[in-house]
């Protein structure tokens, strides 16, 4: 799949990626059909130090589910799905560059 990982300050690319897999029941794939830069992908833009591997940005997205676990009940394969930034993976997480 294509990603756009950052691996320094404006260093942003296309890239190919391993394709995501689902490791829990509660788990869903989606196929992403667009993306968009949220604020928070700009301060890594403007300041994150060089490394070895890029940290994925465009975190915000419209997309179609795939495939979900055995445990996911609300979403169904073919549904259209919006992944706002403040349930995506990255508005959990603590950034490597804070």
């Amino acid at each position: 799949m294509r990603a756009t990982p950052i691996n320094m300050a404006g260093g942003v690319r296309a890239e190919n990626v391993p394709d995501p897999v689902m490791k829990n029941p509660t788990d869903a794939l989606v196929r992403v059909v667009r993306s968009c830069v949220c604020g928070s992908d700009l301060w890594p833009y403007a300041s994150k130090p060089q490394g070895e591997h890029g940290d994925r940005i465009e975190h915000e997205f419209l997309g179609v589910v795939e495939d979900n676990g055995a445990e996911v009940s609300q979403i169904s394969c073919g549904d259209l799905v919006v992944a706002p930034f403040i349930s995506s993976p990255a508005a959990s997480s603590t950034a490597p560059w804070t």
